[in-house]
């Protein structure tokens, strides 16, 4: 039985602030080499305990589904095995900022906080390893969504390493073109002599604080296979709206500039906001998801 009937949690997406592709297991996943970073742009989930035996998930983006498919169902279901609970049936009202097919974990930021709350709302006080446990049979990138803050992610994305983040902000912007994570590791796949990342180099620039040197080093493999007009346009518009350096986020197809001060990149998206319907501001922060509410 719940200790909470309902809980309001927030769920962060993330920046890719290198990502290189270093091997491919027997089961098809890519190992990755990664700095992921969480930021303040998010989605906020309204759970409630239904009653009914039936999950429910609500929306108001037509594109959002809300079926069996959505990894926050997913994630209900996988509560329950894990903890051999039984929730009662949960209502999950999704209030979506996050892009979708962005490269941003929209849907591993949304999977992450719905273990997150249920752990809250059941008391089940499971550690961080046993959810990432449970993240990591769901998605690549929900384990670091339920951690968050600045990580080196190793393996499928589930081998973390705490590093420190200079300061700095992010302009992001998501162009009208979306890519299909799938699609772009298949089309990666299928490319020859791609260059690789020096991870350590821009590993020692970051811990250092050298925001310059770091942004010198940002590096997307997965941009090789993205080969899209837009994003190429993005990237040059935000270096040329003052960014230290651009880089495509995930598999795209959001594309980040980084900035040493909040009020340079707020100057940023004042000019280039006018060419993109979706465009944001975002700080970094230091978690994943956060419980703002509960009752």
């Amino acid at each position: 039985m719940a200790r909470y009937n309902s809980c309001t949690a927030v769920a962060f997406g993330k920046l890719n602030l290198m990502l290189d592709i270093v091997g491919i297991n027997t089961d098809g996943y890519h190992q990755l080499e990664t700095v992921m970073q969480s930021v303040s742009l998010f989605d906020t989930l309204d759970l409630q305990v239904n009653g009914t035996g039936e999950n429910k998930i609500l929306c108001e983006k037509a594109w959002f589904p809300t079926d069996r498919t959505n990894l926050i169902w997913k994630a209900i279901e996988a509560f329950e095995r894990y903890t051999d609970l039984k929730t009662g049936g949960i209502t999950v009202n999704v209030e979506k900022r996050l892009p979708s097919m962005a490269g941003m974990a929209g849907g591993s930021a949304d999977c992450a906080a719905t273990l997150c709350a249920l752990d809250t709302m059941f008391e089940t006080n499971l550690k961080k390893k046993q959810l990432f446990e449970i993240g990591a049979t769901l998605g690549a990138d929900v384990p670091f969504c339920i951690n968050g803050g600045t990580q080196l992610c190793r393996g499928v994305g589930e081998i973390m390493t705490e590093l420190a983040l200079p300061r700095c902000a992010f302009v992001v912007v998501k162009p009208e073109v979306s890519i299909s994570t799938p699609e772009a590791f298949k089309k990666y796949d299928s490319l020859t002599n791609v260059p690789k990342c020096d991870t350590k180099a821009f590993v020692s620039r970051l811990n250092k604080g050298d925001i310059k040197g770091m942004c010198g080093k940002m590096f997307n493999a997965l941009e090789f296979a993205a080969q899209e007009k837009q994003i190429h346009k993005a990237k040059n518009d935000l270096l040329g709206a003052g960014a230290l350096g651009s880089l495509m986020t995930g598999s795209g197809s959001a594309v980040f500039g980084v900035f040493d001060h909040p009020q340079k990149a707020k100057a940023a998206l004042e000019i280039i906001k006018n060419d993109y319907a979706q465009a944001w501001v975002c700080d970094p922060v230091t978690s994943g998801t956060q419980i703002i509410k509960l009752g």
